[in-house]
Parts: C-alpha cells; sequence; structure tokens
C-alpha cells in the first residue's frame, strides 16, 4: 500500500471488511491506528446509546394498556364480590329456614 488509507477505507475496515493490505498496514501504522481508535469510540458509543435508548424505551400505549388492565380487574373483582354476597345471602337465608336456632 502507498501512502496511507482514507478515512472511507478505515470505515469499512471497521465495518468488517477485510483487505489483505490494510490489515498489514495498520499492523504497522500507529498513525493510522490511531485515527481508527478516534472514529470507532464516538460511533460505538452513539450506537450502544441509541440502541439502548430504543430497546429500553416503553411502548407509546403502555398508559393506556395498563389503565385498561386494571380497570378489568377491578371490575372482576367487583364481579366476584357480588357473587360472593349473594352466596352469602343464600347461605344465611338456608341457616334461618332449616335450623331452630333463633337468628342473631
Amino acid at each position: 500500500m502507498i501512502g496511507h488509507p482514507s478515512k472511507r477505507q478505515l470505515r469499512a475496515w471497521l465495518l468488517g471488511e477485510s483487505n489483505d493490505k490494510l490489515d498489514e498496514h495498520l499492523s504497522s501504522c500507529e498513525r493510522c491506528a490511531s485515527v481508527i481508535e478516534n472514529m470507532d469510540e464516538p460511533r460505538t458509543d452513539g450506537l450502544i446509546a441509541e440502541t439502548l435508548s430504543r430497546v429500553l424505551e416503553p411502548p407509546p400505549d403502555l398508559t393506556s394498556r395498563i389503565e385498561l388492565r386494571v380497570a378489568e380487574r377491578l371490575d372482576s373483582r367487583q364481579v366476584v364480590g357480588y357473587v360472593a354476597e349473594m352466596f352469602g345471602a343464600g347461605l344465611e337465608t338456608s341457616k334461618l329456614l332449616l335450623t331452630d336456632e333463633p337468628p342473631e
């Protein structure tokens, strides 16, 4: 290789493009190795931050989904409470009708 590679060639190498002459040059050229280190750090940090923010960001409809599920759960508990009260009233009525004990 004559001279130093361009930044475009160095970026391609960073992204995995194979080039034997460039590999050989980078193994002996501190200047190009330094350029690659400076290219790689901000790109990697930015890429990691962008990926993490995308992965960790809640879906836009999360609040409405949670509110809906809470309302459904409260409604179902209310129904269960009504059913339990109905059975309880029936049980108490049965006890009054079938036993000789005076009501409390």
